[in-house]
């Protein structure tokens, strides 16, 4: 049993307190009999010490023997050097101390040996899986460790080389590195993130962390495990779900034009009942219709086969532009609109016109249909180092906290009763992600909601042909 397992955390101030006792008594018995006991006293401890941290029953009877020996010869031999405090001439007390330190020694040897069986241990399961596990040193790129599953990809002779050119079959590391997400101020973090290996085409969810290698070194442990499968069946639901709505919104066209002629009277007098009706089955018709195109615009913008042209144009002009077009809609409830740009320098970005108008919009629209009579609503342009940020508050009804994690999912609505389709706020999202911005939102309930997104800034000059 280890000796420090005897005394519990309470017992530290009574051992602090007994040694400076016993220090106290060695020094009163010094002055009594001379430096022969003080001598002895402080032979004991370091071999005290040793004890403690051994802490094992061979460790103290070799320290106690080694005491012990000390003691007989220095009878024995009488004190020659009675000024030396720790004498050293005698060849017994050498030895014990040599056995103690070669006890040290076989203590430490067999407990590195036990790490490195549990070290072995866990390499060993690594190579049980058949996910793709690698190790590498985030310094040197160099690949320190591969599991079965990937050197049975990649061959035995990809250790020891860089990480970037055998797994992604580049010249310099990727521009997707995951060092700074798990390095840093995120060690102990573990990042999951989804990759598209260029050459196979394959989809990998990568699983990575921060992990200590026996030599104390700070390395990189990624699992990448296969989705391609799921990627596929995910694509071939979204393709189904796209040509079904696709497929609906012929006939709603055709419904929506039939129904306008016989509301407008044009298939004959209509009474004021049925009118009535008529307008509820129009307005219907018109919210499914619009549910059809903001799903299709939204699998075509998250599949990637909205293939919009980029371009430099000023954001803030863009701003401008959009406030204008909902001033109408928002003097009808009596709601001030307000835009406000920090740093008047040139905020230009490089993206697709359109689509950052329908996040514009959107966001717009939003904050104007939830803001009471008589509020207000402010934009604000703030010109930052890389980016552009944007940010929409009004004084409106607010989202309760619950909500705000899921704001952004598809087809996720606040109210049940909500006659929007809950595709806005996610086309918005996957706009401003593919155009290598993101978007958030902070709001409290009962006093209004602040949605901000940012937008890489374009370096270049605006042409004012663009």
């Amino acid at each position: 049993m280890n000796v420090k397992d005897v005394f519990c955390k309470r017992s530290g101030l009574f051992l602090t307190g007994s040694g400076f006792v016993l220090v106290i008594w060695i020094g009163i018995i010094n002055y009594w009999t001379g430096p022969v006991f003080s001598s002895l006293a402080f032979y004991l401890v370091p071999v005290i010490i040793m004890i403690w941290y051994v802490g094992r029953p061979a460790g103290m009877l070799i320290s106690i023997a080694g005491a012990l020996t000390w003691v007989l010869t220095d009878l024995i031999s009488g004190p020659s050097y009675p000024h030396i405090i720790i004498p050293a001439w005698n060849l017994a007390e050498k030895l014990s101390v040599y056995f103690l330190v070669v006890y040290i020694l076989l203590r430490l040897s067999k407990k590195e040996e036990a790490l490195r069986v549990e070290h072995n241990q866990f390499l060993s399961i690594l190579d049980t899986t058949d996910a793709f596990i690698s190790i590498v040193d985030p310094e040197s790129y160099e690949i320190i460790y591969a599991n079965s599953a990937l050197t049975g990809l990649w061959g035995e002779n990809m250790l020891g080389k860089k990480c970037y050119e055998i797994l992604q079959g580049l010249e310099q590391p990727c521009d997707f590195c995951t060092n700074k997400s798990i390095l840093g101020e995120n060690v102990g973090k573990t990042y999951v993130w989804e990759h598209q290996d260029r050459r196979s085409q394959r989809w990998f969810r990568c699983i990575d962390r921060a992990i200590k290698w026996p030599d104390g070194r700070l390395v990189r442990y990624e699992m990448a495990i296969d989705i391609s499968a799921s990627k596929k069946l995910e694509k071939e639901r979204r393709d189904m779900l796209s040509m079904f709505a696709h497929d609906m919104k012929n006939p709603i066209l055709v419904a929506e034009g039939f129904l306008s002629r016989v509301y407008s009277g044009k298939a004959g007098p209509l009474t004021d009942k049925q009118l009535s009706h008529l307008g509820l089955i129009n307005d219907a018709i018109s919210r499914v219709g619009k549910f059809i195109t903001n799903f299709l615009e939204f699998s075509r913008i998250e599949s990637g086969e909205y293939k919009a042209v980029p371009a430099p144009f000023d954001l803030a002009m863009s701003i401008e532009k959009n406030l204008e077009s909902l001033r109408i809609e928002a003097e009808k409830k009596n709601i001030k609109l307000i835009f406000e740009v920090i740093d008047g320098r040139t905020a230009a970005v490089h993206a697709n016109v359109t689509q950052i108008d329908r996040v514009l919009v959107n966001l717009l629209d939003n904050s104007i249909k939830y803001t009471n009579p008589g509020g207000t609503i402010t934009v604000t342009l703030s010109n930052r180092d890389k980016d552009l940020l944007v940010q929409v508050a009004d004084t409106g009804t607010g989202i309760p906290e619950e909500h705000l994690p899921y704001l952004f999912n598809p087809f996720y609505r606040v109210t049940g009763d909500s006659k929007g389709s809950g595709l806005g706020l996610a086309i918005v999202k996957t706009i401003v992600e593919t155009h290598g911005g993101r978007i958030w939102v902070n709001s409290i309930y009962g006093k209004g909601s602040t949605f901000a997104f940012t937008l890489p800034k374009y370096l270049g000059e605006i042409n004012s042909n663009d």
